[in-house]
């Protein structure tokens, strides 16, 4: 599949490869940052990058600068969101990789939920 030339997107979940203008396209691994961010938004109840402005977080993005991911959330919430947000996206994992991480295969609790906070938290 060739690489996209285009940019259409809302800018807190975008690719540090898409914020880029150096770079001549970007491929599927940039949907895979989108993945992360929108991970991390459920889990905070707000956009990645927040509160900073859209010129603000395209800077940080564009310098590979992650967004901030609560301590605390699990070990594997966590390491989830991290994979996602690789800065290089060769070395971001496939959806097909994704499917086998530890906190997508974590099996339900008796709530029917996998918790995504910390592991250290009694209930």
């Amino acid at each position: 599949m060739n690489d996209a030339k285009s940019c259409k997107g809302s800018a807190f979940w975008m690719a540090p490869e898409v914020v880029n203008l150096k770079n001549t396209g970007y491929g599927l691994a940039a949907d895979i940052w989108s993945v992360g961010c929108t991970v991390l938004e459920m889990f905070t109840g707000r956009c990645p990058y927040y509160p900073l402005e859209i010129m603000q977080a395209l800077f940080r993005i564009g310098k590979g600068e992650l967004p901030p991911i609560p301590d605390s959330l699990s070990t594997d919430a966590q390491d989830f969101i991290l994979t996602c947000l690789e800065v290089n996206p060769n070395n971001r994992p496939s959806a097909a990789q994704l499917l086998d991480h530890p906190f997508v295969r974590k099996p339900p609790t008796s709530s029917g939920f996998a918790s995504p906070h910390s592991d250290n938290i009694s209930p």
